[in-house]
Parts: structure tokens; sequence; C-alpha cells
């Protein structure tokens, strides 16, 4: 079954669909081998893991879509990914779109934001209303698969108001848009936000439990930076230790061993072709 396909019947089932964030292809992997039916691949989490730049519109179409092609060729589950405001205008947004198809993925998500962005202490700025919905109807149109999935993002609850992100959220679901997404979104506002959308709400979720999403009907949840933080914090927590003691003889019991990695890695298979092959 297409990775589209299998997204689109995800969705179709009862409950919510939980997406957990990868930051490159082997958190993908993890992701699928702990039997999560979806990944998520953030632009934050890929600016900083692909390029080591911060998440300020800095990183072109072709980069994130060049390690989306990566993951899709790595995991046999559906990929949603971020592809920032799908480069500009609506003409650009249709090629975005054709090569977010080829990339192999499932669903995007398009903002209204624009470009130049999430700068400390300074206000973000949307475009226009009508022109952001064009933008999500030129993705729309641009589908070469039916079943490829169009998510409108707003950031409007940010910077202008909840009301007008409701606004906007009903204009990109009129303009196609298969699911909606509003960050800043609070708990106690979802179900209210829920029930006056057209469209099922996707969105960001820190550390909210479970259940209390469900019970506020949010439709996806995507986990997008929490695997690139841990990963930060366990790789600086490591490299201090090396610099202060001089060896990493400590970090074996936090550390799979050699074999335990192989095995996850395809090591195994590798070596079983290997043979087959006559290679070794």
């Amino acid at each position: 079954m297409k990775g589209t396909t299998k997204l689109r019947e995800l969705l179709s089932r009862p409950g919510m669909l939980v997406a957990p964030g990868a930051h490159d292809v082997m958190t993908a992997r993890i992701i699928e081998a702990e039997g999560f039916a979806a990944v998520y691949l953030g632009g934050f989490a890929t600016s900083a893991s692909m390029l080591g730049i911060p998440d300020h519109s800095l990183i072109t179409m072709t980069e994130l879509l060049a390690q989306a092609r990566n993951v899709a060729a790595a995991v046999n589950i559906p990929i949603i990914s971020d592809i920032d405001d799908a480069g500009g205008t609506a003409l650009s947004a249709r090629r975005t779109i054709r090569l977010a198809e080829q990339a192999g993925l499932a669903g995007v998500h398009v903002e209204d934001l624009v470009p130049g962005k999430h700068f400390i202490g300074h206000r973000d700025r949307l475009f226009p209303k009508l022109e952001a919905a064009d933008k999500i109807k030129a993705a729309v149109d641009a589908r070469t698969d039916a079943d490829f999935v169009i998510i409108a993002r707003s950031d409007a609850i940010g910077v202008t108001s909840l009301d007008d992100a409701l606004e906007r959220a009903n204009a990109y679901a009129e303009a196609g848009a298969d699911l909606l997404f509003l960050p800043y979104l609070r708990l106690r506002d979802t179900r209210k936000v829920v029930d006056a959308l057209p469209k099922p709400l996707l969105n960001v979720v820190m550390d909210t439990p479970r259940q209390d999403l469900e019970a506020a009907g949010l439709k996806v949840a995507i986990y997008p930076v929490q695997s690139l933080f841990v990963a930060y914090k366990a790789v600086r927590e490591m490299i201090k230790e090396l610099g202060a003691t001089g060896t990493l003889a400590n970090t074996a019991q936090r550390t799979p061993t050699m074999q335990e990695f192989n095995e996850f890695i395809g090591a195994r298979e590798a070596t079983e072709l290997a043979e087959k092959y006559r290679i070794v």
C-alpha cells in the first residue's frame, strides 16, 4: 500500500493518530521499530540536525526534501513533513508539492508565515489570508496522487488572535486543505476549535497526556523536537564527560551493545545478502 493511501486509511480510523518527530533517518527508523504508524519531519529539527542552523527560513526546499527522500527510503510508514511556506508563491507551491510526492512523502503542511521567522523577541508576520488560501488551493491542484494529504498551517494565534486563526483555517479548508494545523492553540480551547472547524485538526504536542488530547478531539498529534533535544543532551553530556575525565568508560551503561545496534541497523540482513552474492 502506498504511503499516501496508508495515511488516508489511518486518518479515517476513529481516535487520534500519533506521529512522533524524527530529526534524521535513524530516529525515523526507531519510531517505526517501536510500532508507531506514522512519522513526522519538522523544519526546526531538520534545520538543526542536517545543517546546524536555526529555524529562520534559512533551509531550502531542496534541503528539506533531500532529508525527506532519505527517510522515505528507510521506513515503510507514512511520513508527514513540514515544507515551510512551500517556496513562496502559489506557483512555487505547485512545484514543491510535485517534488514532495516524488520524494515519497504522504503529506505536508504549508504555513502562512512570511519567510524570515521565529526571531527571538520579534513577532512573526503572516501572508494576507487570500494569498495564503490561494497557495493552499495551488498545492491541492498540484497533486498527482489524490491521496496525498495537504495540511494548512496558520500561526495566527501567535501573531494576531484566535479569531483570525479560525477565519484563516476556514478559508484554507475551503481552498481544499485536508487537515488544519494551529500552533499555539491551548488545550482548553482545543475542543471549541475542533467543533468550529470543517476539517480535522493536527497540532504540536509537548507534554499533554494523550487522553486529554483525544478528549479534546485532536486528530493528529506531532512531537516535533523531542528526539532532537534528547539526542543533543545525551551527546553533550557524553562529550562533557570525556573532556572532564579523559574516558568514556562510564557511558557503556547508557549505550547499546554493538550487537544490539547492529541488529537494529540491519547488519545481519546485509551479511546474509553478502553471503548469498558471494561477496564474503
